[in-house]
């Protein structure tokens, strides 16, 4: 039986301004966390009586539009509320940046790069290539996103999974848009408000962010080769592929022309041993081609699991880096806020007039010119909500997010390769019944072969121990012989 559907965000058309916090809903919920694990729990606890745990998928893309603007959608799959919709990349990114305006501070999951033009001609490599690398990706991107338990029960979040009809989607995200951090009302957004205000900055802040910012460019240099040495492999493991195919149909045009060998009409001594030898052939290109099969799963498992999951940190690492240039950002607004603040306060002190209409000012709804009064008292509210960004963004960075950063990479990585892994060991349980079939349709010792292929290895693995030290051979095939 699914779970009932979650309570979803009337989608209408906003005013023009966000509406008030309602009377009586608290700010916060008054509680003080001791460090960013307790905040979550917690967070999930208050957000799962309402919102169940989510697994999303993202496959089936899809192209639509004209000839000139095509574009690619993908079916979202949400569970356990059995939710199916389309969305296009530029609504995981709307998603993305609105979540990242609302909640302040946290690190959003990143979103592979709009990258430029791609040319969709149906049945090209490069372009099944793009689709696929970007449908894995932003199946990360919500897979790492519905863990936040914040944005879990999230208006645009529901929206987004839920909302089928394209016109009601566009009205939704218009409507579920509009709140922030500090007029939200959602479990979520209140447990993030609580969160902050349990954090405390250190007094060595900067010191600390500067010395993480150093990390940063440390992971992101490893992390670039990494990308490159996987899809290198990856291409690697295709190429692989196509030989075997290659191979697989050279042998079968060699059995046939053994088949020929043997033919009494076409040759004045024909081979007497065609029969066996067509036999070695058609087995060894029976054994070849399904070997060929296994292969054509490794550019997948590559490309699926371990370049997706280091493109995905490198994308976080510079989604971080984003984070924290705009604090940086963010503080220098604030400064020249607070500096434009001052001169008017100053410009009303040595005049003692604050009632005198500013020349060339900002003029009201009520087209008369502001006064200078008037000015500061909107600069006043200007100042302290930019301040209130700043703290958060501060509060945030130290009491959650460079710590769940590490965690989420240590978590990402570990996951990476389990999943490649497992994988291996399917591809090998695969390989052994495989080749063991050889074996029997050869009427062959498997054991046998087996102590005569360990000889010929361990004969290479001397070679290679020998010049290893010289530089004569690289690398080495290791102790398969042994």
């Amino acid at each position: 039986m699914s779970a009932p559907n979650p309570p979803i965000a009337e989608v209408v058309i906003p005013p023009s301004a966000p509406p008030p916090l309602p009377q009586g809903t608290p700010e916060s919920s008054g509680k003080r966390y001791s460090d960013w694990k307790h905040a979550w729990d917690d967070a999930r606890a208050a957000v799962a009586v309402d919102i169940a745990v989510l697994q999303t998928t993202v496959s089936e893309p899809q192209q639509t539009g004209t000839y000139m603007s095509k574009h690619v959608t993908y079916l979202v799959r949400t569970e356990p509320y059995t939710y199916l919709v389309r969305r296009r990349y530029t609504d995981f990114a709307w998603l993305r940046d609105t979540l990242q305006k609302r909640y302040i501070g946290m690190l959003i999951p990143s979103l592979p790069p709009k990258t430029g033009v791609v040319h969709y001609q149906s049945g090209t490599q490069t372009t099944t290539s793009h689709v696929k690398n970007r449908m894995r990706m932003l199946g990360i991107f919500l897979e790492q996103l519905i863990q936040i338990p914040y944005v879990r029960g999230d208006p645009s979040v529901l929206a987004f999974l839920s909302v089928q009809n394209e016109q009601e989607f566009e009205a939704a995200k218009t409507a579920t848009a509009m709140p922030d951090l500090f007029t939200d009302t959602s479990a979520g957004a209140i447990k993030w408000r609580d969160a902050l205000r349990s954090a405390t900055i250190p007094h060595n802040g900067q010191r600390v962010l500067m010395d993480f910012i150093s990390q940063l460019e440390y992971l992101e240099g490893h992390l670039k080769k990494l990308v490159t040495a996987t899809k290198n492999l990856s291409i690697t493991a295709q190429a692989k592929r196509q030989s075997m195919g290659s191979l697989c149909n050279t042998f079968q045009e060699w059995g046939k022309t053994e088949t020929e060998f043997g033919n009494a009409s076409k040759f004045e001594y024909p081979n007497k041993s065609s029969g066996e030898m067509v036999k070695v052939l058609n087995n060894s290109a029976t054994t070849l081609e399904g070997w060929g099969k296994v292969l054509s799963f490794e550019p997948t498992i590559i490309e699926s699991v371990v370049y997706a999951g280091v493109t995905y940190l490198n994308q976080q690492v510079d989604a971080f880096k984003n984070l924290i240039k705009l604090r940086d950002a963010s503080i220098r607004d604030l400064e020249k806020a607070d500096k434009s603040l001052a001169g008017k306060k100053a410009e009303r002190e040595s005049t003692g007039n604050g009632d005198k209409p500013l020349s060339g000012g900002v003029f009201s709804f009520s087209n008369k010119s502001e006064t200078l009064n008037e000015a500061i008292a909107r600069e006043e509210q200007d100042v302290r909500a930019k301040r209130r960004t700043v703290e958060a963004m501060a509060r945030a960075l130290f009491f959650s997010e460079i710590d769940r950063f590490n965690q989420d990479r240590q978590e990402t990585m570990e996951s990476a390769m389990a999943c490649l892994a497992a994988s291996e060991l399917m591809v090998s349980t695969k390989n052994a019944k495989l080749f063991a079939a050889f074996f029997t349709s050869m009427k062959l010792d498997s054991g046998e072969w087996s102590t005569k292929a360990k000889d010929v290895l361990s004969l290479q693995d001397q070679v290679d121990l020998q010049f290893e030290d010289t530089g004569s051979l690289s690398g080495s095939t290791g102790s398969l012989g042994k």
